[in-house]
């Protein structure tokens, strides 16, 4: 099978979408797919090869096409450039005569589907409701990334069979690869400048982007934990500096790590926060962090909302699951998961045993035998 996947980002990205589009381009090529990743030559700061960047070691095209970077240019700019984009991308595809055209950007879809570009498998991470009825008649392949965000599709009418449910993923080498976590520890208590047997709750992830990924309720439940040193990463300079303003001594920050180095940092720590908020559907039906595999992966105990986006993969017996938006009872579940180090342990053990379905080449796997069962389907 040649499968295009045509995606309007800037590469390499800091950002998690960069990370989720590589690695599913990486699987699928292990899996015998000849993959070829379609990109705007949009101009970024990362100076490194992409591969290297994301520490991918599996080898794929990457084809960059000429599109003018108007997204600085506020909404209409960001418009502007994903049409453009998108149409070079379907004239593109059409020379291609790939098997599979598959994107998770509504507006390449969209347009890729007026220029008659077939077929089209559309991998959506959150509820499109503006995206035509006679637009996604063209898609022959739906992947979602939840089983809630499946159910809304197949409710507006997207047939059962033309659907897939593929939560993202995890790289089990990497943290595999951790020899001696003793080190670990060690090394990043001395890198923060906190006392050796300092007890560390993690969240990892992007600061300020989404306010419902619940930065704001750790910060708000360190307060009530000062005995735990409470670790932030993954913001830029400025919002470590304004997470931390006004904040007890007990909350520490870093910016975002390379990735390399996120296995270690995570297995590092003593707790895993997920303090995802209830009362948005990106929160309770659409999200599948990668960081929820990677935590499951590190065999470290996770304290995570009990939320059905996150209910889907974790459950009381994987994790300690607490009511969302409610920063005493994250506080009071994290120091239940110190106190009570056996059981962290069970659970945390019991998750590092349910993550072992959760890799990029499983989920590649599944995403080809659905992409070859819908081309059978149609034809």
């Amino acid at each position: 099978m040649k499968l295009l996947y045509v995606a309007p980002i800037r590469l390499p990205t800091e950002k998690a979408h960069g990370i989720q589009i590589m690695e599913t381009c990486a699987a699928l090529s292990r899996a015998g797919v000849e993959v070829e990743l379609v990109v705007p030559d949009r101009k970024t700061h990362i100076q490194e090869d992409a591969f290297e960047y994301y520490n991918i070691k599996e080898r794929f095209r990457i084809t960059r096409l000429r599109t003018p970077d108007t997204v600085s240019y506020g909404r209409a700019g960001f418009l502007f450039y994903a049409v453009i984009f998108a149409l070079r991308a379907a004239r593109f595809a059409r020379r291609a005569k790939a098997d599979v055209v598959y994107t998770r950007d509504p507006t390449t879809l969209c347009v890729c589907s007026l220029c008659g570009v077939r077929p089209l498998a559309w991998e959506v991470h959150t509820a499109h409701p503006g995206v035509p009825a006679f637009i996604t008649r063209n898609v022959r392949a739906f992947i979602a990334i939840t089983r809630g965000l499946a159910r809304w599709y197949e409710a507006r009418g997207v047939p059962a069979d033309a659907l897939h449910v593929a939560p993202d993923a995890v790289d089990l080498a990497a943290f595999d690869a951790i020899r001696d976590r003793e080190h670990e520890r060690s090394s990043l208590r001395e890198r923060l400048g906190v006392s050796a047997d300092s007890k560390i709750a993690l969240y990892l992830g992007s600061f300020g982007l989404y306010a419902w990924k619940g930065v704001d309720v750790a910060r708000a439940a360190a307060e009530l934990a000062p005995d735990v040193k409470w670790l932030f990463v993954g913001g830029s300079p400025e919002e470590c500096e304004e997470l931390k303003r006004g904040a007890p001594g007990q909350v520490l920050t870093h910016p975002r790590v390379r990735r390399e180095d996120i296995a270690a940092l995570i297995c590092a720590a003593d707790v895993l926060l997920l303090p995802n908020k209830s009362g948005d559907p990106a929160s309770e039906r659409d999200t599948s962090p990668m960081k929820l595999f990677e935590y499951m992966a590190s065999g470290v105990p996770l304290v995570a909302s009990d939320i059905p986006s996150l209910r889907e993969i974790v459950d009381e017996h994987t994790a300690f699951l607490v009511p969302p938006n409610d920063p005493q009872a994250l506080a009071d579940a994290v120091r239940v998961a110190l106190s009570q180090p056996r059981e962290a342990l069970r659970r945390a053990d019991a998750a590092h045993a349910a993550v072992q379905a959760y890799t990029w080449d499983k989920r590649a796997e599944g995403l080809l035998a659905f992409l070859e069962r819908c081309r059978s389907l149609r034809h």
